[in-house]
């Protein structure tokens, strides 16, 4: 079963000190076996699951058995980037833990983009842990300079711009874009002013967010990245 959602490398180890942050964090989380303290007891006859998105706390996401095809579990607790009223709220919970009955599963996290993540062959065991890794990323994009103003459209692009995969728009307010790990080209054009500026866009799980400024007072940094 899908879903159709509307779709508008740092410091060594931070991958492993996202994981214990999620444990830490996971209380919030809506998904079950929780209380004021953390994860409680794995229930009799099930196993439990933690995506691991690299320092992400939030996700949209479902669970197919891969046995029947059948969708075990659905979350979608963010809006998608493109959405006008999408922000980041600087709050710690996370959904990414869940207690599924032991089985083969497959997860799907829906990005920003076209271009979803699947992770296939899911084994949850009974009274055990599984951890699998969303390979996800973040951008946010910024305007700057000229007669820019705070809210512009933009796409987001393949590498090689031969394909759209998003559009959306930047804001005053933060917001983050979630997409797939590598490497995508944003491009902000108005023809009435001629205005037509690209940027690369290298996203990698575990990083923190990449900025991407666009405007007529490009920085040092945009003007190299744009360089072959």
């Amino acid at each position: 079963m899908s879903h159709i959602l509307p779709k508008t490398a740092k410091i060594a180890g931070y991958t492993a000190f996202a994981g214990m942050t999620l444990w830490l964090i996971a209380c919030a989380s809506t998904s079950g076996g929780y209380d004021d303290y953390g994860p409680g007891p794995i229930p009799a006859g099930m196993g439990r699951l933690w995506i691991d998105a690299g320092g992400i706390n939030e996700l949209n996401f479902y669970i197919n058995d891969q046995a029947t095809g059948q969708e075990v579990h659905s979350d979608f607790p963010r809006m998608s980037g493109s959405a006008p009223g999408a922000y980041e709220t600087g709050l710690q919970n996370t959904n990414l833990l869940v207690d599924l009955p032991a089985g083969v599963y497959t997860v799907v996290v829906n990005t920003d983009i076209d271009d979803d993540v699947e992770i296939k062959d899911v084994e949850i065991v009974a009274s055990q842990e599984k951890y699998v890794s969303a390979r996800v990323g973040r951008f946010q994009v910024r305007t700057a300079g000229g007669n820019l103003g705070s809210n512009m459209p933009f796409l987001i692009m393949d590498y090689s711009m031969r394909t759209v995969l998003g559009r959306a728009m930047t804001t005053q307010g933060v917001r983050h874009f979630i997409v797939p790990e590598g490497q995508y080209k944003v491009r902000m054009e108005n023809s009435s002013t001629g205005f037509d500026q690209v940027r690369p866009v290298e996203v990698v799980y575990g990083r923190p967010p990449t900025f991407v400024q666009i405007g007529e007072e490009s920085t040092t940094d945009d003007q190299e990245q744009e360089e072959p």
